[in-house]
């Protein structure tokens, strides 16, 4: 309103006001749309199936508090190592091929890896006889990705074992929708190198 009496009464000639206020609407919607228009966060995010880069090198369970006794992450750019530092569970532990990466932002997704033989997590029952596994293939998430600092990293688990026969079944089953599925506990991995 201000606007529009002050040139109402500027003594300005009639199309002098209307150039200026025809440049106050264009500047109004030229503005409007440059911030319609600006992409912020993950809205530019595009899977490309490619691994994280920033999810490469050594990540250590930051809860564990005795020497020695620690599990950890090793992700290189072809295979994850996975090492369960505790005394006697040894059989925890596992290393596979990357076979396949679904990112769900730029801080979150699932690698599949295929177990090399002779590394494959080992599942009990209740008597401790060792449980065949599923197959070869499992998933393994993270989110919450902080380059350089920490990320929140665990293997898909199901009380009998998460691992699917094929690629193609672990890629259906190891799904972000599915993430809740297999995903009952995060742990906290601190970047060693």
């Amino acid at each position: 309103m201000f606007l529009f009496n002050s040139f109402h009464r500027s003594g300005l000639p009639v199309a002098a006001r209307r150039g200026a206020f025809a440049l106050c609407v264009f500047f109004c919607l030229f503005a409007a749309l440059l911030l319609i228009g600006c992409k912020t966060g993950d809205d530019d995010f595009v899977d490309d199936q490619q691994l994280n880069s920033r999810l490469l090198g050594s990540w250590q369970d930051g809860s564990w508090s005795d020497e020695g006794d620690y599990d950890d992450y090793t992700v290189t750019g072809t295979d994850v190592t996975y090492s369960y530092g505790g005394v006697g569970y040894e059989m925890m532990s596992y290393a596979g091929t990357i076979e396949y990466v679904s990112n769900f932002s730029k801080d979150a997704g699932v690698i599949i890896i295929k177990y090399y033989p002779g590394s494959e997590a080992s599942y009990y029952d209740d008597d401790y006889n060792l449980l065949p596994l599923k197959g070869d293939y499992l998933g393994i998430y993270y989110r919450n990705l902080k380059p350089g600092v920490s990320v929140q990293i665990g293997g898909a688990y199901v009380a009998d074992g998460a691992e699917e026969s094929t690629l193609e079944a672990a890629k259906a089953a190891f799904t972000k929708g599915n993430m809740g599925t297999y995903m009952g506990y995060w742990g906290t991995y601190l970047y060693t190198e």
